[in-house]
């Protein structure tokens, strides 16, 4: 495992707000090898080129992930969010993962302020085609 630059990160995501700081601890941003698998100038080129398409279509990815039941989970706060819709408006990326072994992204979706250390966690294929989203 390998955390990524906050600094490369930071300038990916900019000021957006459905990003987590690459600041924040524990580090969100990291590739994720097999055992004993060094990781490749590809690897972490891979990376960059994932983060910036995520950056560019967050809205649609996260729509894409969000299912209207996760509004009804017993870890959200139906008093601090009033819909699903506003839920899926208000989700954070709380971790954006490269996996080595098929560049698929894995993702932790959140938001502390009506979720409480619950989240959705994400996988998209690496073509952005998505294999599955489950809130926990």
């Amino acid at each position: 495992m390998m955390d990524m630059n906050a600094y490369m990160v930071k300038n990916i995501i900019g000021d957006s707000q459905r990003f987590i700081s690459p600041f924040s601890k524990p580090c969100g941003y990291y590739i994720y090898t097999r055992k004993n698998e060094m990781i490749s100038n590809i690897s972490i080129q891979k990376y960059w080129e994932k983060l910036k398409y995520m950056s560019k279509n967050i809205d649609i990815l996260i729509q894409q992930a969000f299912k209207s039941e996760f509004y009804d989970f017993y870890g959200v706060n139906q008093d601090l969010i009033t819909s699903s819709d506003e839920m899926c408006q208000q989700l954070i990326v709380d971790s954006f993962v490269l996996y080595t072994n098929d560049y698929s992204i894995g993702c932790y979706l959140s938001n502390s302020q009506f979720m409480f250390g619950h989240f959705i966690d994400c996988l998209w294929s690496n073509s952005w085609n998505l294999i599955y989203s489950y809130i926990c």
